[in-house]
């Protein structure tokens, strides 16, 4: 083989790694949320008018745990979110709008196996997880929770929109809501609007009057 057909192959192999490299960067870009970009729909500079995933305290049955970032709190170990106990079949609401980005599933071994997370991307640096979690290992009931979607990938949501209804397997079946920001889960004190923090403590303080919804 030639010099110059050696060297003609070498710039062609360049060329194509080239062009996988910056079209995976790209990809994996768009998937970080660099990109996006929801227009004019809603004020999306800030997170900071959130409100609670339910229409009435009613809707809930228990709250058991809110974030904590270490074993210092009430229930005695780390939670980076809030859990929802709705009763079967209440409305979900979108806490913020946003688009839904992803509709993962994942099963994990033990009795609360197969978990379904709507995320629901605010901004480029803040995603919304809404993680139903049946506390079931019957793959049937997951299938059948996902029916109850109200959403897809690539839907646009408003705050107060139902995304889903909830599937009450059981007493322990909950959604376990948080916020990751840049990479990280935060208390979700901050995100609140008034109303919707004065909702989410009142509903906490009714089951345990001394709890507060973070703990470092």
């Amino acid at each position: 083989m030639g010099i110059l057909l050696k060297k003609k192959m070498m710039l062609i192999i360049i060329i194509a790694i080239s062009i996988i490299v910056g079209i995976s960067a790209i990809y994996l870009l768009n998937r970080s949320g660099v990109f996006f970009n929801p227009g004019n729909r809603y004020p999306s500079t800030n997170l900071n008018y959130m409100g609670v995933i339910f229409d009435y305290e009613s809707d809930i049955h228990a709250f058991n745990e809110g974030y904590s970032e270490s074993a210092s709190c009430p229930w005695g170990f780390e939670h980076n979110g809030i859990d929802y106990f709705f009763n079967n079949g209440t409305n979900v609401l979108a806490a913020a709008p946003g688009q839904v980005w992803e509709i993962e599933t994942h099963q994990e071994a033990g009795e609360n196996k197969y978990h379904v997370r709507i995320w629901i991307r605010f901004n480029s640096s803040v995603n919304v997880g809404y993680n139903f979690e049946p506390w079931t290992p019957v793959e049937s009931k997951r299938e059948q929770q996902i029916s109850m979607f109200k959403v897809g990938v690539g839907d646009w949501v408003q705050k107060g929109d139902i995304i889903a209804e909830f599937l009450q397997c059981n007493a322990s079946a909950h959604i376990h809501f948080d916020i990751i920001e840049n990479g990280l889960r935060h208390c979700p004190t901050k995100y609140f609007d008034a109303t919707g923090f004065t909702q989410i403590m009142n509903l906490i303080h009714s089951y345990h009057p001394t709890w507060n919804l973070c703990y470092s």
